[in-house]
């Protein structure tokens, strides 16, 4: 989640053994965070890619579809125009944009995304999908997947190196989160 000082702390320490369980599985946090900063220089967006692989320094990422530029775009504005309530992408039948949203979520659906390492010394890797679809009107970004691809490498340091203060409401990230 890039809007991390939205979460509750459970929600955040939820999400933190999350993503140190896969970072274990890679060989560390800074094996995690390398991976992060090469899919944020890969230009253009790694997702786009028509061998759907990426190359990290120690091993692969490959995706089970191709992602056309006109699906990413559209899932980037979906993705920014979810409110803090409701994270749901799919729009409303009312909506301009429904048949254009519903078939960019049906063509990716089914999106999942393999890391493999080259060597079991880094680890043995990880699966995730990249959204959670919840019904037919209700389909949200998997937070890992939205960690990988999209947010900040700053706010997954903060979540990965996150710890709950005692007698502290909210944490002081708000300056890097918009």
């Amino acid at each position: 989640m890039c809007r991390l000082h939205l979460l509750s702390d459970s929600e955040k320490i939820i999400l933190q053994s999350q993503l140190l369980a896969l970072a274990a599985s890679i060989g560390g946090k800074n094996a995690f965070l390398k991976l992060i900063e090469t899919i944020r220089k890969t230009t253009p967006n790694p997702l786009i890619s028509k061998t759907s692989l990426l190359r990290f320094s120690k091993g692969l990422v490959r995706w089970n579809k191709t992602v056309h530029r006109d699906n990413l775009t559209l899932l980037s504005t979906q993705m920014n125009a979810r409110s803090d309530d409701n994270q749901n992408l799919m729009v409303s039948k009312e909506h301009k944009n429904y048949k254009a949203v519903a078939n960019m979520l049906r063509a990716l659906g089914s999106l999942s995304f393999t890391v493999s390492m080259h060597s079991e010394e880094d680890g043995k890797g990880f699966s995730t999908k990249a959204f959670d679809i919840i019904d037919d009107e209700t389909t949200q970004l998997n937070p890992i997947f939205e960690i990988l691809f999209f947010c900040p490498v700053n706010i997954t340091k903060k979540l990965l190196n996150f710890t709950v203060k005692e007698g502290v409401i909210e944490d002081e990230i708000d300056e890097t989160v918009e």
